[in-house]
């Protein structure tokens, strides 16, 4: 009974401390934003004052508005902004997963002596940073004359190491005897990439859809340096851009902004949490 006893207690012990650490992980993830979300709704003498000391006053706006929610929408364009990110990203991932895919298709189906290595050489280029793109990139997007256009935003990130990888691992997943049962049957290579083996990794190719739409919406840098036209701004830039040089930003309409910006994330998340977990779960990545 003693033994059972202390059994039981450290078995509560255990739950009480990984309910303690869920809950401060995410504390510490929710404050950073509750704060931007509190902070939207105050005007900028008031965001200074309630931060220092900190309070609840900091995470909760007592005589809040929607005064910067409406200056941000009418001054910074965000309107034409959000359209374009949202077609930058929908072209994005569509262009992505036809190459990923295919991509797959043709490195776990069709045989042929370095396949390995060209995958792993497709992967090391994931290694290198985007900063050190941007200059070669954004001179091979003069040669093709698509500086300023929404085009050369998603362009040079449709072949995604990422994306190949999550489908690849996906595709090695699927058992060769359904291909060679299409086959018998008289169905061809693209026949069988497109009925037998899409269908069964539908999760992984939904879950990568959704996770290169994030990465594409969250895009700052690479749209900053190839548009300069107000009119091809993206929602990331356009929020940024609220102070003229040399003066102070506004922050109640950057956090305005920054919440406009962050809302479609949320909905996707919320609406298409389980297709990500099945999408990194079924690659491998879990």
């Amino acid at each position: 009974m003693a033994v059972r006893a202390r059994r039981g207690v450290f078995r509560l012990s255990r739950a009480a401390v990984t309910v303690a650490v869920i809950a401060i992980v995410v504390i510490a993830f929710l404050l950073p934003y509750l704060w931007i979300l509190s902070s939207s709704f105050k005007d900028q003498s008031t965001i200074f004052s309630d931060v220092s000391p900190l309070s609840w006053k900091t995470f909760w706006p007592t005589e809040g508005s929607l005064a910067n929610y409406f200056s941000t929408i009418e001054t910074k364009n965000v309107g034409r902004a959000m359209l374009n990110s949202v077609i930058i990203a929908v072209l994005q991932v569509i262009f992505t997963l036809v190459l990923g895919s295919l991509a797959a298709f043709g490195l776990t189906r069709i045989k042929f002596r370095g396949s390995g290595l060209l995958f792993g050489l497709i992967l090391v280029t994931f290694l290198v940073p985007m900063e050190a793109l941007v200059v070669p990139l954004y001179a091979w997007m003069g040669d093709l004359h698509l500086r300023n256009s929404l085009v050369a935003v998603f362009l040079p990130w449709i072949a995604s190491p990422f994306a190949l990888f999550m489908l690849r691992q996906a595709f090695e997943e699927i058992p060769t005897e359904l291909d060679e049962a299409a086959y018998i049957d008289g169905a061809g290579p693209f026949r069988v990439f497109w009925s037998v083996i899409l269908p069964s990794v539908r999760s992984t190719v939904v879950g990568c859809g959704l996770v290169v739409f994030l990465f594409s919406w969250n895009s700052f840098l690479w749209p900053l340096v190839v548009n300069s036209s107000s009119a091809q701004q993206v929602i990331q830039v356009a929020v940024a851009q609220s102070a003229a040089p040399g003066q102070l930003p506004n922050w109640g309409e950057t956090f305005a902004g920054a919440m406009i910006a962050t809302l479609p994330l949320i909905l996707i998340f919320l609406f298409a949490q389980r297709h990500i977990v099945q999408g990194l779960a079924s690659s491998g990545l879990k």
